[in-house]
């Protein structure tokens, strides 16, 4: 990527992270787990979420780097997906280790950002997730990684609003 456009979408992702963290700092670690309604997920299942996907679509990320064209993705079904929201194991997640999680998936992000080509950007590849498929790499930078992030910050507050 360019640096200008490898700057702005890690500034992005950063200051999400950084809001993120600071919702985390200031709200009493127990309202983290209360849920605002039966369907939705509370701040903490939100922030579980956001740790395993942002792992999961870097790695895709990287794969397709590696094997330009393979197969990618995954569906809302996927058992990581689920598992991280799990109410079981996010109630074992401490907001301390949580922080430092979130603030670790920064320099992953950039470490992956960083091999990424203005060519790589337009490749398109099929998906698992009939959504994604024959999106451009940018789709999953942009919008799987980046702007996700950007989108679960403002559910996490609302939430929080809530409870």
């Amino acid at each position: 990527m360019t640096t200008v456009v490898l700057n702005e979408k890690l500034d992005t992702f950063k200051k999400s992270i950084d809001d993120i963290v600071a919702v985390l700092n200031n709200t009493e670690e127990a309202a983290l787990y209360i849920k605002p309604s039966e369907t939705e997920w509370s701040a903490m299942q939100i922030v579980s979420h956001i740790i395993e996907a942002v792992e999961f679509w870097v790695a895709d990320l990287e794969a397709l780097l590696v094997v330009p064209g393979a197969k990618w993705g995954r569906n809302h079904e996927h058992v990581r997906r689920l598992a991280a929201v799990d109410e079981n194991v996010v109630s074992r997640i401490k907001q301390a280790d949580a922080i430092v999680a979130l603030q670790n998936l920064v320099p992953k992000v950039e470490s992956a950002l960083i091999k990424v080509t203005e060519e790589d950007l337009v490749k398109t590849a099929p998906s698992y997730n009939p959504n994604f498929d024959g999106k451009p790499l940018s789709f999953l930078v942009d919008h799987l990684i980046i702007k996700h992030v950007t989108g679960h910050y403002a559910q996490i507050v609302r939430h929080l609003e809530k409870v």
